[in-house]
């Protein structure tokens, strides 16, 4: 079962494997003689940047790549390596980076900017006046009262040199294209990496009411910013978290169960779980989250694998819950394969699962029942690749 699963998760990898799908669609969107420079950002900026040069060869007059690791990227590409989840001063420098490489552009020549999971902390530049600590904090204090995500995002964004467009307003390129890895469920184009060439349309009115209102600061006291569009910009989503779930399934000769997975990691997981009939395999991508509330260590995917390994304790059922960027939480784990012997397996180890459950140290009891998949950085993240097996 392991080895079925695991050949399937590759399956949905190679389907939204980064360097094909933008090469293909660089050949179809950048048809000029002119030259092309090639900004990339997210975690799979190194792939998506060697893609366009391997379609644009000696057109390709420069290149930035930002990402959270490192890897191989095209000669004449220089890479830096931001922080994620938290910006850091390492994203700052990147951030700067990337506005600069954008302004450097020359106006006969176009910019392809190269858009994947992870951007948001891997390159920022707060506004004029605020510092990278002001600005962390600033989030801090909205996450702390309670603000929900969509109020916490936009004020980011209008907090942003880089985000909500900041990018493309920074090029006097003749013309941008940008290329989108997409690792949000039902969201706008816009919110991959909070939309570096991509506005959401909002106003920097309506960030400083949330920060009125969450906060109790006045509109005087922070100036968001709006970045101007700019006039020919073409973009398009090239790979996305269906477009895997659809390929996996297909190799393992599944259904799809969902292309929406979202809410609490181990609830949604016992859903999955008991949805899956003998015989059955389900296959379901997106992205859920934890409410941590203990001290443990592992993340969405392991505390999914873990719920669902109690939930089919003694059956020859299986689940699996894997991460398309290898990277799950803070661990050096994808996510796990479990089955009907996980829980017996854990408890041999001397760790009663459901008391890690509850701590949030799925990790841990994973590890000790053998049932982590370790992958490393892929190079890609189009979010989370679930399967459950009757």
């Amino acid at each position: 079962m392991r080895d079925e699963i695991l050949a399937a998760f590759r399956a949905g990898l190679a389907a939204v494997d980064p360097e094909r799908t933008t090469k293909a669609a660089s050949d179809r969107l950048l048809e000029s003689n002119r030259d092309v420079w090639v900004a990339a950002l997210g975690k799979a900026a190194p792939a998506m940047a060697r893609g366009a040069a391997w379609s644009l060869g000696d057109r390709m007059a420069g290149g930035l790549a930002v990402s959270d690791h490192d890897e191989a990227v095209p000669d004449g590409c220089a890479l830096l390596i931001g922080a994620h989840p938290v910006p850091d001063e390492r994203s700052l420098v990147a951030g700067r980076a990337l506005l600069h490489f954008a302004a450097r552009v020359p106006e006969d020549a176009d910019l392809l900017v190269l858009v994947s999971g992870g951007g948001s902390a891997l390159a920022e530049v707060p506004i004029p006046g605020m510092g990278l600590e002001t600005y962390s904090d600033l989030t801090q204090a909205l996450m702390n009262a309670g603000t929900p995500i969509s109020e916490l995002n936009l004020v980011r964004r209008h907090l942003s040199q880089v985000k909500n467009g900041g990018l493309a307003a920074a090029t006097r390129a003749r013309s941008l294209v940008t290329l989108l890895m997409n690792d949000v469920i039902d969201a706008p184009a816009s919110t991959i990496a909070s939309g570096p060439t991509l506005s959401d349309g909002s106003s920097p009115a309506e960030a400083e009411v949330v920060l009125r209102d969450r906060l109790g600061l006045a509109s005087r006291s922070l100036h968001p910013v709006v970045h101007r569009p700019h006039p020919d910009h073409r973009w398009e989503v090239i790979a996305d978290g269906p477009t895997a779930a659809r390929a996996a399934a297909a190799s393992i000769g599944g259904t799809i169960w969902t292309e929406t997975l979202r809410g609490e990691a181990s609830e949604v997981a016992v859903e999955m779980a008991d949805a899956c009939t003998d015989g059955e395999v389900l296959v379901a991508c997106g992205e859920t989250t934890v409410t941590v509330r203990g001290d443990g260590s592992g993340g969405r995917n392991q505390e999914a694998a873990l719920a669902a390994a109690i939930r089919i304790e003694g059956t020859k059922h299986g689940f699996a819950a894997l991460g398309t960027d290898g990277i799950d939480g803070p661990t050096t784990a994808a996510g796990a394969i479990v089955d009907g012997g996980t829980v017996e397996r854990i408890r041999k180890g001397g760790i009663d699962p459901n008391e890690t459950l509850a701590r949030n140290d799925s990790h841990a009891a994973l590890t000790a029942a053998g049932d982590t998949v370790i992958t490393g950085p892929t190079g890609t993240n189009v979010g989370d690749l679930w399967f459950a097996l009757g």
